[in-house]
């Protein structure tokens, strides 16, 4: 039965929503089991290799060096300090931002665009050349340096994962105490967010003039960075959210968010194929009739709404 009743779709999408939340606490029986159902093998395997490269990554700036496994992460599980719904949360948006950078690099590689960030470098305006340079650079840290992972989460979550890889490998006797907290003191102090491309497309975008609105709505035109830091504008919705919705399995909250700007019928079918993969990339009929009956200005307030679900 096709989906072409609005309200209908909007409850399927606030429904996927509270779904995409409760995920995070799911995820926390992967290192706990105790309840319910699990998600996916392959979630979770996912999930354990994002938080090991950012305990491995922690580890090798405190010892100066790479190691191939872990020492303080079998500690680390064991004892339960990993099961922080934050850790979890950051894991899944790590690998919800990996999947559309995965989709928009196949988009832009046919259709041999230059994409905003690249063309902003000869901007007028210094500071915005200087901040398309910022974060493409930073774009390509994250593509190319998982072990920089730690680098991207908030400061309090830092701090804490920081200094329990501290005690984890004093435990293990692996360097010397005193050395370790310098060197700790010393990571936590070098960290900022010119590391970080959602952060500075976040100022990108504010800075931009009006002209390059219509620009930053087309995701392969304006690549993810812009992209999403338009679409928090417009939403008031934190980017690591954004990504979890635009990549749910069943689509229909990416629908309500295209719909909430007023994308239209003929531009739908292209961004949704550029932000999508696999099965997911062909557009069901259901869905096109569905987008169609959505009224913008209840979709907008749907959207409003799922910023009090939004994790903080």
């Amino acid at each position: 039965m096709a989906r072409s009743n609005p309200e209908e779709c909007l409850a399927l999408a606030n429904g996927q929503v509270a779904a995409a939340q409760a995920l995070r606490d799911d995820l926390l029986a992967v290192l706990f089991p105790s309840r319910g159902t699990l998600p996916s093998e392959y979630i979770q395997s996912q999930i354990r290799y994002k938080l090991q490269l950012i305990v491995r990554g922690i580890e090798a700036t405190l010892l100066a060096e790479k190691h191939e496994h872990s020492h303080s992460w079998g500690i680390l599980a064991d004892s339960g300090l990993l099961r922080e719904p934050a850790f979890i949360a950051f894991a899944l948006s790590r690998l919800a931002e990996d999947q559309l950078l995965q989709n928009l690099q196949s988009a832009t590689n046919a259709l041999a665009l230059e994409q905003l960030p690249v063309r902003l470098l000869g901007h007028k305006n210094q500071r915005i050349a200087d901040m398309a340079r910022q974060l493409l650079h930073a774009a390509q840290i994250a593509a190319d340096d998982d072990w920089k992972l730690y680098q991207r989460m908030a400061n309090s979550d830092q701090h804490m994962l920081c200094w329990r890889v501290v005690a984890a490998l004093q435990d293990s006797h692996i360097a010397d105490a005193e050395q370790l907290v310098a060197n700790a003191n010393a990571l936590l102090s070098s960290v900022d967010s010119g590391s970080n491309p959602v952060a500075i497309a976040r100022k990108l975008v504010f800075f931009l003039e009006p002209e390059y609105r219509a620009e930053l709505l087309d995701p392969r035109i304006a690549g993810l960075y812009l992209y999403v830091a338009q679409m928090e504008q417009n939403f008031r919705l934190d980017a690591d959210f954004l990504f979890q919705m635009m990549t749910d399995e069943q689509g229909m909250p990416l629908l309500l968010l295209l719909k909430g700007q007023s994308i239209s019928v003929g531009q739908l079918v292209s961004y949704w194929s550029a932000l999508r993969s696999g099965a997911g990339k062909i557009l069901p009929p259901d869905l096109m009739e569905a987008y169609d009956a959505l009224d913008v200005i209840e979709v907008r307030q749907a959207v409003s709404n799922w910023a009090l679900e939004a994790p903080k």
